[in-house]
């Protein structure tokens, strides 16, 4: 009796310790990005140990595929991660950023003489971003065989992150691994998603059905700045939450109007059928050029509307504080200013309206993204970061 209760016991405790915890946890947050501000310092650097977290260690860098796409495995004990490239300064990489025709959640893309069969969802309402699905076309086998690497190693919990693009692409990886390569993989893995200012991967029915699977069950989550631009692109007519979520606001004495944002909406709600046809046919050209870059595609048929939405488990992030950029310099030479506008420790005016906004670009840097989540989450250690660290 007492071997049966340990050969029963014991396979469920192996199962549970090889389980994420459910919910957002700051601490992985933080590893993550960390993590995704490793390819901003190999390519300023060529070497990323100042920023990586402790204990990780980088074991595979995959080759450069498709459209400029790569992705790192890391592990730390029992724990793997894949970590997702975000943009590059190449064509191939905008390319697939503004190849933001919808196609159908499943299909086949061939790529030269090889025919990739996907699968995102099973909501047959649900269409998808075609420059992150066609990326998927080239990583997808090699993701796969270092899931299967991590495996064999008796890693199962695995994170996937990334930032910006790669963002996009974590979550279309952990939909593409459910969906369809369940049955090359095993059943004993455990994924646990976590991006940065990603920008939108598909339409509302493909949004409902992920958050279904991995938001509701605390296992994806985004985190975003608001002024940062690219988590609200692709351009969106929205149509299935405008009117909804903008009469509910109007009408409610608690919740906040975004003027702009209803304004522009309502905008693209009114053009959807011209906003629709002219972004089919930028499509076109898109994937003409696509064509010259990367020889021979044939996408699936193009779907109709481009209403892109956000993945839900948002969490926001304050803007970046740094890098200040003084509206004047002379000030600097003018002693009578200096008596009157104190410093801090670090030679910061404690004014900060001689400071200029930061730009777009800083809202988006994936080290700011970091300092945004130290300044949230870990106070003390963000005091200690210096100011002239904000610039990567």
């Amino acid at each position: 009796m007492r071997f049966l209760i340990i050969t029963l016991v014991f396979p469920v405790v192996g199962f549970s310790q090889a389980q994420f915890s459910r919910g957002f946890d700051a601490n992985e947050a933080r590893e993550m990005i960390l993590l995704c501000n490793s390819f901003t310092y190999l390519d300023l650097y060529g070497d990323d140990r100042a920023i990586l977290p402790a204990g990780y260690t980088r074991t595979y860098t995959s080759p450069v595929v498709g459209m400029d796409n790569l992705f790192q495995v890391y592990t730390k004990g029992t724990v793997g991660v894949l970590n997702f490239r975000g943009s590059t300064d190449k064509k191939a990489s905008w390319l697939e950023n503004i190849y933001s025709t919808m196609i159908p959640i499943q299909g086949t893309i061939q790529v030269q003489d090889k025919e990739f069969e996907y699968a995102f969802g099973t909501d047959t309402a649900a269409n998808i971003h075609s420059g992150y699905a066609l990326s998927m076309a080239y990583l997808y086998e090699d993701i796969v065989a270092q899931i299967q690497q991590l495996n064999s190693k008796g890693i199962y919990k695995i994170y996937l992150t990334g930032h910006s693009q790669g963002g996009a692409l974590a979550i279309m990886t952990r939909a593409y691994l459910e969906f369809k390569a369940k049955a090359s993989i095993s059943s004993k893995n455990d994924f646990k998603v976590y991006t940065f200012a990603q920008p939108m991967s598909g339409n509302a029915a493909f949004v409902r059905q992920y958050n279904r699977e991995f938001c509701e069950t605390g296992k994806s989550y985004s985190l975003i700045n608001p002024e940062d631009l690219v988590p609200t692109m692709p351009m969106s007519y929205n149509d299935s939450t405008f009117v909804r979520d903008n009469l509910v606001a109007l009408l409610s004495k608690d919740q906040e109007v975004d003027k702009g944002k209803m304004l522009r909406d309502g905008l693209m709600l009114l053009f959807e059928e011209k906003l629709g046809g002219t972004v089919e046919k930028f499509g076109t050209a898109v994937s003409k050029q696509i064509q010259k870059e990367l020889g021979h595609v044939r996408m699936p048929e193009p779907a109709h509307g481009i209403n892109y939405a956000q993945v839900g488990n948002i969490i926001q992030l304050a803007p970046p504080e740094y890098p200040l950029e003084l509206k004047d310099s002379s000030i600097l030479t003018n002693t009578d200013f200096l008596k009157e506008h104190p410093r801090d420790q670090n030679g910061i005016f404690i004014n900060k309206a001689v400071y200029k906004k930061p730009s777009m670009g800083l809202q988006h840097k994936p080290y700011n993204y970091y300092t945004a989540v130290l300044r949230k989450y870990f106070p003390k250690e963000y005091a200690k970061v210096e100011p002239k660290s904000f610039r990567l």
